[in-house]
């Protein structure tokens, strides 16, 4: 993973490693060494860094954003970023630190014109006996739907257990705490889409 990423946040927010530092509770020289990758963050490090910098989680873990592509037939160009549509080759990866779950983003952050998405899609998958987090989460600003593509998940939202099998879907609302556990023998694949756009 390349933490490049946080360097760029500062620097547009104005930020010094310093500022940073004290804002976060970490030393300069721990935020330096995630800006060189010469160390990676926690999941906590990383919503510290993310909540302070103004950004989304989503933005700082992922991948690259592909270039300019070109379809096979006929030549006709496709880009990943700028147009109506992203061929599966071309999502953008996303990898958290310290969970064992793969993100890909199917939305492309702006179209044709100018126009920029209003939602976010990705696709999940989750090995057995994975959560897709460390601990309860919600989300500010946004919410979050989810359909089950495979498997089956116990899900936690607010103080309600649900068991989600494939074909089901459920909804959380933003600021609403959840967390989902795979608890099938088989990779658990969603299908999860944000209410605005997050990276």
């Amino acid at each position: 993973m390349d933490w490049n990423r946080i360097r760029q946040a500062r620097q547009q927010k104005g930020y010094t490693l310093k500022q940073v530092a004290e804002m976060t509770g970490y030393s300069v020289g721990y935020i330096s060494q995630l800006e060189r990758n010469q160390k990676q963050p926690s999941l906590t490090a990383l919503r510290k860094i993310a909540a302070c910098l103004d950004c989304s989680e989503v933005w700082l873990i992922m991948g690259q954003m592909p270039d300019q592509v070109e379809s096979g037939a006929g030549a006709e160009e496709f880009s990943s970023v700028h147009d109506y549509v992203m061929r599966r080759e071309h999502r953008i990866p996303m990898k958290l630190p310290e969970i064992d779950v793969d993100y890909s983003i199917f939305t492309p952050s702006s179209m044709p014109e100018g126009e920029q998405a209003r939602v976010t899609g990705l696709l999940v998958r989750l090995k057995p006996g994975c959560w897709i987090t460390e601990r309860m989460i919600s989300h500010a600003g946004y919410d979050e739907s989810c359909f089950l593509l495979q498997g089956e998940l116990e899900l936690h939202l607010g103080t309600r257990v649900y068991t989600i099998r494939s074909g089901d879907s459920f909804y959380v609302p933003q600021d609403m705490l959840h967390n989902y556990l795979n608890i099938s023998q088989e990779e658990a694949v969603c299908m999860v889409y944000f209410s605005k756009l997050i990276y």
